[in-house]
């Protein structure tokens, strides 16, 4: 069975339940199934997750994971079901906890949508599909195409658009920093980076020299050779970290690097490598090898960890307008406080858990550190902590 999407924003709120966040995109696949395994279903009135007085029972969850599955059982290996059970199952306990918890609160603090916001929402769905052969044309059509059933999907949606007004009333339209100041400097910095671009010739010089003096290093120190002068000289952001990006599987990288990448004995360094990008060195520091899927162990693909240094040819970066920057300062502060905002009040809903959906539950507020006040007198006791 192909991983559940939900394209929209239906279920964000209910993985903030699992402290977590995706990939800052309107597309949410919630794989926050829980990590033990799947109890027995002993007892089907037994409570597995409750917001307030609302409870939902394991023979609740039971008959809506077999709902889902009713068409589909029969496709997935033996092997994979109770994974994918356990999956749906953590689905649908997020789905009650936003229902019970999140879209709750919209209501207590005045929040409705009228068929206006709610065709204004799924408009917004809707256009996520544009172009594609298989675009549902209406709501009704994108909900009875997902496994949850129509029913089901038509109320996540339901909830979500009255999240969304919450949100916006209380987060996106209260954001009224001026970002002018942080933009210019991103703009600006855009334009010192074009600057100091080199040409073709140019690149191709500094990188034998960089090739040169990795090569001219003895054996045991060109690693910290090769990160030392990535740090100094190579133009990706990974050359904070030394070059280090990573583990990558095929197809991750363009053709030129993963080919050099993947052929490249651990612990060596490469011949010069020449992509759109600019000119390479890469240095391989482990491999993984493929796995089979096998019971619960998922197939993994073959991937390599490797760190490189990058002299860019000069092809300069776009200059975004001020405007469109600015747009995303404030897209990003927003989905910040929308986090901390959510977090708030799933942590003031009285949400309990037990067995597999306890790694449902909010994660716990970090600790304030408190100072003294600027107006209490320093204390003999102060003076010697300091000391």
């Amino acid at each position: 069975m192909a991983k559940i999407k939900i394209a929209c924003t239906a279920l964000v709120a209910a993985a903030l339940v699992a402290g977590c966040s995706k990939n800052e995109t309107t597309d949410v696949a919630t794989d926050a199934a829980p990590d033990v395994a799947a109890a027995p279903a002993e007892d089907p009135n037994e409570v597995m997750v409750s917001v307030g007085e609302k409870n939902l029972t394991r023979g609740e969850i039971d008959q809506k994971v077999a709902e889902v599955l009713k068409n589909d059982d029969d496709k997935i290996p033996a092997e994979q079901l109770a994974y994918q059970k356990r999956m749906i199952a953590a689905q649908i306990a997020q789905g009650f906890i936003m229902d019970n918890a999140i879209a709750v609160k919209a209501t207590e603090l005045g929040y409705k949508v009228s068929d206006d916001d709610f065709k204004a929402f799924t408009e917004k769905i809707l256009k996520q599909f544009e172009g594609r052969p298989d675009a549902p044309k209406t709501i009704e059509e994108f909900a009875e195409k997902l496994p949850f059933g129509k029913d089901y999907i038509m109320a996540q949606l339901k909830s979500q658009a009255l999240i969304d007004k919450m949100i916006d009333g209380e987060i996106t339209s209260k954001n009224t920093t001026d970002y002018s100041a942080e933009a210019k400097k991103i703009i600006d910095s855009i334009k010192e980076k074009n600057a100091k671009l080199l040409s073709d010739a140019d690149a191709e010089k500094k990188i034998k020299e960089l090739k040169a003096t990795i090569d001219a290093t003895p054996e045991t120190e060109k690693s910290a050779k090769f990160a030392e002068l990535a740090k100094a000289n190579s133009d990706c952001p990974s050359g904070a970290r030394g070059g280090d990006l990573g583990f990558f599987t095929h197809g991750q990288m363009v053709p030129e690097f993963d080919k050099a990448a993947f052929e490249l004995p651990i612990g060596k360094v490469s011949d010069i490598v020449k992509t759109k990008f600019g000119y390479h060195l890469i240095l391989v520091t482990e491999k993984k090898s493929a796995v089979e899927a096998k019971g619960e162990t998922l197939a993994e693909p073959e991937s390599v960890k490797a760190s490189h240094i990058l002299v860019k040819v000069g092809e300069p970066e776009n200059v975004p307008d001020e405007a469109d920057v600015i747009a995303f300062l404030k897209n990003r502060n927003s989905r910040t406080q929308i986090g901390e905002f959510l977090q708030d009040i799933l942590r003031k809903a009285n949400i309990k858990a037990t067995g597999e959906y306890k790694s449902l539950l909010p994660p716990p507020e970090a600790p304030k550190v408190e100072t003294p006040s600027a107006e209490e007198p320093e204390t003999t006791e102060d003076r010697n902590r300091k000391e």
